[in-house]
């Protein structure tokens, strides 16, 4: 009798049945291990950046601190409280923690419960007027506005998660600018991702490096902190220091090309972590990352734990009957769709859909999750849903290689794009 996989399964019981004659298991987190002094590690990193004084020189005693944070950070709670307590020691008078908004309401709630009395829990909302704060103009002439408690704080520290392509084309990092800024504004920069042509792709990047440096001058972010994952998708380190020395750090970690091993013709790669960690955005973090380690025409399944089904908008999108060549990027979203404050509605589907696409072009897609099938197929993927499954699954296949907490080993798509992504070079095996 085939054992059911609607419920979450160690990964390890995965490789256990995988039937393929080369096996091979590659760790993205360069054998980090968890962290167990949480607070202890925090503060050092904050006490001691890179190209930076002890973050506690910058806060003077009642100043009002942002944290613009990454939902998606290993182990956010304990990361979290090890930052409060060294802002609540630097004299800090209130706190803001502000998340993208792929927070879930669980998250939320979890921080609220936790760091109540200790820190205001804010979810940006790129659509609503009121928590936005008009910024200036960027390199176009055109408004941006960023989340208010950011604008409005007197000290603001990004923490995100450490990806590796968050490196690639020496792009700027801030942790805030696309991801905390108006709808119109992260609709302008994601698109400008892909309305050049390979001709016009240097003027291109150009132009967004200039915005994206320009942002993260004007709302002043000179220092930034970021965590990277141990393959069960927990802190495994933590590291701060300027937005350029954080750049570097995630572009060594990207360059370790001699490390990698040879692609296989069936790649599995896991989503690893709570409710959070397992969302459709995070799915399409894990594809790109498998889409680089899989052969010519192989085969992706990506072991996740996903109960929340995608959003209607993602199934239309992947249904419709045209390729991305012919897709008009400027019909991405929909203009006519606005707040009552005359922004256009922020729409996650387009950059998921344009990344789904992209992978599913060249490779077959199977994801295991908590969804029924009917659900699941009609994105176009197909279904695993049993051990017995991944074992019949295998046995097609000389060669397959796995992965863990695959999320964090890609880019944050939201301010990569669908055109700038690195290439999707198939390694010869």
């Amino acid at each position: 009798m085939e054992e059911s996989l609607t419920s979450s399964l160690p990964f390890s019981q995965v490789q256990s049945r995988i039937a393929s004659t080369n096996q091979w298991h590659f760790d993205m987190s360069a054998n980090r291990c968890p962290i167990k002094d949480f607070v202890g590690e925090v503060r050092s990193a904050l006490r001691r950046p890179e190209d930076f004084p002890a973050v506690s020189a910058a806060i003077a005693p009642g100043d009002r601190v942002a944290l613009a944070v990454d939902p998606n950070l290993p182990s956010l709670l304990e990361i979290l409280g090890g930052v409060l307590s060294e802002m609540e020691e630097a004299g800090a008078d209130a706190v803001d923690v502000v998340l993208w908004d792929e927070a879930t309401d669980a998250t939320i709630q979890e921080l609220e419960n936790e760091f109540k009395g200790r820190a205001t829990i804010l979810r940006h909302d790129s659509t609503n007027r009121e928590s936005l704060r008009y910024l200036g103009a960027d390199v176009d002439a055109e408004p941006v506005y960023l989340n208010r408690a950011i604008a409005d704080a007197d000290f603001v520290l990004p923490i995100v998660a450490a990806r590796p392509w968050d490196a690639a084309s020496n792009r700027h990092l801030s942790g805030v600018y696309p991801m905390l800024a108006d709808a119109n504004t992260r609709i302008r920069h994601l698109e400008s991702l892909w309305k050049f042509s390979d001709s016009e792709s240097k003027s291109g990047e150009k132009q967004r490096g200039q915005n994206e440096a320009q942002i993260g001058w004007m709302l002043g972010v000179q220092v930034m902190m970021a965590v990277a994952a141990s393959e069960d998708g927990l802190a495994g380190s933590v590291f701060a220091g300027t937005p350029e020395t954080i750049r570097r750090s995630f572009a060594l970690a990207r360059d370790r090309k001699d490390e990698y091993p040879p692609s296989a013709k069936l790649v599995i790669a896991s989503l690893e972590g709570n409710q959070q960690q397992q969302t459709w955005a995070n799915f399409a973090r894990a594809l790109m990352a498998a889409a680089t380690h899989v052969a010519p025409g192989g085969t992706i399944l990506v072991w996740t734990s996903i109960q929340r089904p995608p959003s209607d908008r993602l199934v239309y999108r992947l249904n419709q009957n045209e390729s991305m060549d012919d897709h008009d990027s400027s019909k991405s979203f929909d203009q006519d769709a606005k707040s009552e404050d005359g922004f256009t509605i922020w729409d996650e589907s387009v950059g998921l859909a344009r990344i789904l696409e992209r992978v599913l072009a060249e490779s077959r897609v199977l994801i295991k999750s908590q969804l029924d099938r009917d659900t699941v197929e009609a994105l176009g993927f197909g279904v695993i849903d049993s051990l017995e499954g991944i074992e019949h699954l295998s046995r097609s296949f000389e060669d397959c290689e796995t992965f863990r907490a695959a999320q964090f080993a890609s880019g944050t798509f939201d301010s990569l794009g669908f055109d700038s992504l690195p290439s999707i070079t198939k390694r010869s095996s």
